[in-house]
């Protein structure tokens, strides 16, 4: 494995595992501190993105494919849930094109970790296409 492979595998540990413990911790210590519905829903979505980013650390740790399933729901809470809690903490005073970038910056990370995600996990032996 080069030195960059090395790294890039280290960012995503480190993002999934950052996510995972801090989504747990938050989504458990704020279960019912929501007014709304749509901030309980924030509330879920930080606990599953962070259940979901403790189960993909211990899969891209040990190699295992089924990690890229894992990463992949972790991807859509983390980047489902910055544009909620834009719109659903500041109310009408959001602005859409905040809650758009929120995700979108999010959404950038996640689709760089999925990547890395699915390098790293697949089998050795499969046939990978070839820069023809």
């Amino acid at each position: 494995m080069s030195k960059g492979a090395k790294v890039a595998r280290a960012f995503a540990i480190l993002i999934l595992f950052v996510t995972g413990v801090l989504g747990t911790y938050n989504g458990l210590t704020e279960l019912g501190d929501g007014v709304t519905p749509w901030q309980h829903a924030v509330t879920i979505g930080v606990l599953i993105y962070g259940i979901f980013g403790l189960t993909t650390t211990y899969g891209l740790v040990r190699r295992r494919r089924w990690a890229l399933a894992t990463a992949i729901a972790w991807a859509v809470c983390v980047t489902y849930v910055p544009g909620l809690a834009v719109m659903a903490y500041a109310g009408e005073d959001a602005i859409l094109s905040s809650a758009i970038t929120a995700s979108s910056a999010s959404l950038l990370i996640a689709i760089a970790v999925l990547w890395i995600v699915n390098a790293n996990t697949r089998h050795r032996g499969e046939l990978r296409p070839t820069g023809a």
